[in-house]
């Protein structure tokens, strides 16, 4: 599956490599004997890649050159460096560098700035990570709910006055000349929760007019999860641009089996010329707030909470992995809470809540629900239009932070087909660029650049759990960015290529079959 680009759109380099210093030759290196796949979805093939300064200069039948360094990779798998399309790995990244849940998996792009929050202004973030440097690429969207709560402050929790939309819309522009590749939103979250959809839409429409793209953390995952779907195929529609569904899934007993629905809403949009895609991540729970066990903020209303936990399947279900109160609650379940505290669980939900959320509070919670199905889960890996994203951090309690571009190949793709290998590493990588307008990224071809991802398909796994969420995956032993071993033979090598990467053209594409 390839994307037909209809307007040019270049990504800039924010810092060169230092083996292109003046007055040094660029460094050269060959990865030797490899099954190559390129990215595009096509089959491997045996070959050399060599690698000169921060790109790919050949791949073929290579012969090593004097002074070059050689990688036998004999056995194993040379593919693009994966790019992972919703990332939290902003938080803490000038404090931590290396990112080494991130590279330790194969990602060498994170694109940031999801949920509707972003770093403001972000031309001053970006160059603060350029003076920094950081281990991977970053790339970032606008935050709808940052540019709200700058418009509205505290005063958030309600519908915006058409004078304070107006403003949204000129705060949006000049992060977007800064460099975002769109707006994104959190519409389960404050400040978005409270956002009608005309001013969605009229935030997007700055966007597109800078040639971004939606991203959306849609209004409900669970029982309205197909209204909420067809929200942000209405704003990409108004707006005159591409979406993209934010770790899309069906996380309540009411949505379960709608996948076969979910996925027709979306082919029929594009059928009719609106460009819609989403991101996935391989697992069957979710992380978030406990707040979005319920559809509103009435937090009082135990029937609302019933029917929360009945919608996951009860309070076995709901594992606390944050409780800033009571360390002691965390890593257990609400119904352990209960039966430990002698409290019911809806009672152990409203102290959580209110502890964290009324106003004047600043404690944090946050919980891990187990709420998906295989079969959902699977139609949604294996549509060509769903990519694949982490949506975790560097220091995250769920194990996708550390874990889930390695559980793609391992599970999804060698334990239960249903990726073949060719089609897995397209999604990680070819398939995102585009979207994301990564025009050198992507590819393992000359001139692209190299952000370059060796494996071992035989063993490459997963070991984060919910008990040790930041346990690295085995059998990745080398990970480049911009032609820097950032993981090498299995070590991570403290060196910070990465780069900025500013949209600095329109990412108005269409996704083709």
């Amino acid at each position: 599956m390839r994307f037909a680009l209809t307007l040019c759109t270049i990504l800039m380099i924010s810092w060169p490599s230092c083996d292109m210093a003046v007055g040094h030759e660029p460094v050269s290196l060959l990865i030797a004997g490899g099954t190559v796949l390129d990215g595009s979805g096509g089959q491997g093939r045996i070959a050399d890649v060599r690698i000169v300064g921060n790109s790919i200069r050949a791949v073929g039948k290579l012969r090593p050159i004097q002074g070059e360094r050689v990688i036998d990779a004999r056995g194993l798998t040379v593919a693009p460096g994966f790019i992972d399309t919703h990332s939290h790995a902003d938080g803490g990244l000038i404090e931590d560098p290396d990112a080494e849940t991130q590279i330790r998996q194969g990602i060498t792009t994170s694109v940031v700035g999801q949920d509707g929050s972003s770093h403001m202004p972000l031309a001053d973030w970006f160059r603060e990570l350029e003076q920094k440097h950081v281990a991977l690429n970053i790339a970032s969207f606008v935050g709808h709910g940052s540019i709200r709560r700058k418009v509205l402050g505290e005063d958030f929790k309600r519908a915006a006055t058409r004078a304070e939309i107006e403003k949204m819309r000129t705060l949006v522009a000049p992060e977007m000349d800064a460099g975002g590749l769109g707006l994104s939103s959190g519409l389960e979250y404050d400040p978005g929760f409270y956002s009608t959809t005309d001013e969605l839409i009229a935030c997007a429409k700055t966007a597109s007019e800078h040639g971004g793209i939606y991203i959306s953390h849609v209004r409900d995952e669970g029982n309205d999860a197909l209204k909420s779907f067809r929200e942000l195929i209405q704003i990409a529609e108004q707006a005159h641009m591409p979406a993209q569904i934010s770790h899309i899934k069906l996380d309540t007993a009411a949505s379960w089996g709608q996948s076969a629905e979910a996925l027709k809403l979306m082919a029929d949009a594009r059928s009719r010329g609106i460009d819609i895609s989403a991101d996935v991540y391989p697992y069957l729970y979710w992380q978030s707030t406990i707040m979005v066990l319920i559809p509103s903020r009435d937090w009082d209303n135990r029937a609302l909470w019933e029917k929360g936990l009945a919608d996951v399947g009860g309070a076995e279900h709901i594992f606390l992995s944050g409780y800033s109160p009571d360390p002691s609650w965390q890593g257990k379940t609400i119904a352990e809470i209960a039966k430990m505290t002698c409290k019911d669980p809806i009672s152990v939900i409203q102290q959580i809540v209110h502890t964290a959320h009324d106003p004047g509070k600043s404690a944090t919670e946050s919980v891990v629900v187990t709420a998906m199905t295989d079969r959902d889960l699977d139609a949604f890996i294996a549509d060509p239009h769903i990519m694949f994203c982490s949506d975790g951090g560097l220091h995250g309690s769920h194990p996708r932070g550390a874990g889930t571009f390695p559980r793609i190949l391992a599970v999804y793709v060698r334990d239960r087909h249903v990726l073949s290998l060719a089609q897995a590493i397209h999604k990680m990588s070819d398939l995102p660029a585009h979207r994301m307008g990564f025009r050198d990224r992507g590819r393992i071809q000359p001139g692209m650049k190299a952000d370059i991802v060796v494996f071992d398909a035989a063993t490459v796994r997963d070991t984060a759990t919910t008990a040790q969420p930041q346990s690295p995956p085995v059998g990745i032993p080398y990970v480049f960015v911009n032609g820097t071993p950032v993981v090498d033979n299995g070590v991570v090598t403290h060196q910070h290529p990465g780069e900025v990467l500013r949209r600095t053209g329109s990412l108005h594409h269409r996704l083709q079959p």
